[in-house]
């Protein structure tokens, strides 16, 4: 019986091994740029809905710090130190704002409770006084939820960008294979995962209870907890919504043999059962359960499902939707903590295309892509990676985007001599490059300021110039040599 290692190691442990599926032709480069360093156990980064200017992270033993994202620096005082049991995989798990944070000030944490481990879910206020600090003392317990062992916690919490409503990723109360089939009983909250209406409250006269049901989840007015939004989960340790679309994306960690992403269509009416115990992946799982059988119909199979030579322990990521790097957009971003790979792929509510792995391009000269425990965006819908090493790196593009270059130009001077000319919008890539195509050779060219040039000789007639990276952003231009 294996025993999760996901979090209660903080290094890699596994050598990658070869990927199974062919990567995507991708028309655009990406890299990898670190925003800060030096943290402890930092497992989650996000951002108060429209500030632009900050990026707030959990860190696993209770701290959230604010990175000014205008001068790259940590602030000196932590946002909020809250005491958490930090053992194994215990700790600050999540974190997420009120959509109308700039009014009400209200953010909430998912975390386990020192002494005996079990999950809050609580909300707390911003100070009065600066914007930087929370109150200590402003802590409203929404509910509490008994954990039988210290793992598969889950730990992620977010609003829905439809509905407003805080979903809550519950694992299956740890152990192996799910021992008390808690992840199948609509009657348990763990391996669930939950919505909850944060701005009301059906249990009044109880100070441990302090939210509301939606009327619209789907065990209401029949049997089964009315907290629950969907089944079937092993360990939702990152999920995150498609802000664009309302997607939901959950990362399940698997037991022995698979690891998978979940889907969740953004006009969904919940309910869905995505299968743990009965099935681990798109496979049966190994133990039976009183409540399904393998195959069973209602069971919702995974968008994707990794065998164990790929992944050991998926981190669900996010869809990308930021405005630095427009050919991105649609595009979910994922990885693996033991092997320390990321993939990118996108999914269409049919079939998956362009499933491709990143770790490569995004492993950064100097930098060392492990432990990679979660992703977050900013307010912008830039995307970012989380290592549990204490480092936060944005994905970027390595090079100019199409939308970047204004114009290709080239022209023959007479002499047997092709011109070329790349002319970006901006220096934002001054001192990187880019690959034009000559003909039948291919020469890396270095931007300085707002254009790449090259000149370069070349045999007589009509030669095409092409421009190579990013891929088909402009068309080739056709010159000829007397």
């Amino acid at each position: 019986m294996r025993i999760d290692t996901c979090l209660r190691t903080l290094t890699s442990l596994a050598a990658s091994a070869p990927l199974l599926w062919a990567s995507a032709v991708q028309a655009q480069r990406l890299t990898t740029e670190r925003v800060a360093v030096g943290l402890n156990g930092s497992l989650f980064v996000t951002a108060p809905p429209g500030d632009t200017q900050r990026l707030f992270i959990a860190v696993k033993d209770g701290q959230i710090l604010i990175l000014d994202l205008t001068k790259g620096e940590i602030l000196p005082t932590p946002f909020i130190d809250i005491a958490v049991e930090s053992f194994a995989e215990q700790g600050l798990l999540g974190l997420a704002f009120h959509p109308d944070y700039e009014q009400t000030g209200h953010f909430f944490v998912h975390y386990s409770r020192p002494g005996d481990g079990n999950t809050v879910v609580a909300r707390y206020t911003v100070s009065d006084k600066d914007p930087n600090v929370a109150d200590p003392n402003s802590a409203v317990q929404l509910f509490v939820i008994d954990q039988p062992h210290d793992n598969h916690n889950g730990g992620w919490i977010g609003f829905g960008p439809r509905d407003g409503y805080l979903y809550v990723a519950m694992g299956d109360g740890g152990s192996g294979d799910d021992p008390d089939d808690r992840a199948q009983n609509i009657d348990d909250l763990l391996g669930k995962m939950l919505r909850i209406d944060v701005n009301g409250d059906d249990f009044p006269e109880d100070p441990h209870n302090n939210y509301a049901i939606p009327p619209t989840n789907p065990f209401v007015g029949r049997e089964g907890r009315d907290e629950i939004w969907a089944l079937g989960l092993r360990n939702p340790w990152r999920c995150s919504f498609d802000r664009l679309t309302g997607d939901l994306y959950v990362g399940d960690v698997g037991q022995e043999a698979r690891e998978e992403i979940d889907f969740q269509p953004g006009d969904s009416r919940g309910g869905e059962n995505y299968g743990w115990k009965c099935e681990e992946g798109t496979i049966c799982g190994d133990e039976p359960s009183r409540f399904c059988k393998c195959g069973d119909e209602n069971l919702v199979p995974p968008i994707l499902d990794l065998e164990r030579s790929d992944a050991r322990c998926i981190s669900g990521g996010y869809v990308y939707r930021g405005s630095a790097i427009p050919a991105l957009a649609g595009t979910y971003f994922f990885a693996d903590y033991l092997t320390r790979r990321v993939w990118s792929l996108r999914y269409d509510g049919r079939e998956v295309s362009e499933f491709t792995d990143r770790t490569e391009e995004l492993s950064s000269p100097g930098y060392d892509l492990r432990a990679l425990a979660s992703f977050g965006e900013d307010a912008r819908g830039e995307v970012y990676i989380c290592s549990t090493r204490g480092e936060i790196y944005r994905i970027v593009a390595a090079g100019p985007a199409c939308e970047d270059i204004r114009k290709l130009k080239a022209d023959c001077n007479g002499r047997g001599r092709v011109n070329a000319v790349v002319r970006l919008k901006n220096k934002l890539y001054d001192g990187q490059s880019v690959t034009l195509a000559v003909g039948d050779e291919e020469y890396e060219v270095d931007i300085r300021g707002r254009k790449a040039k090259l000149k370069v000789c070349c045999s007589q007639g009509v030669v095409t110039v092409e421009l190579r990276d990013p891929q088909e952003c402009r068309p080739p231009v056709d010159v000829e040599c007397p």
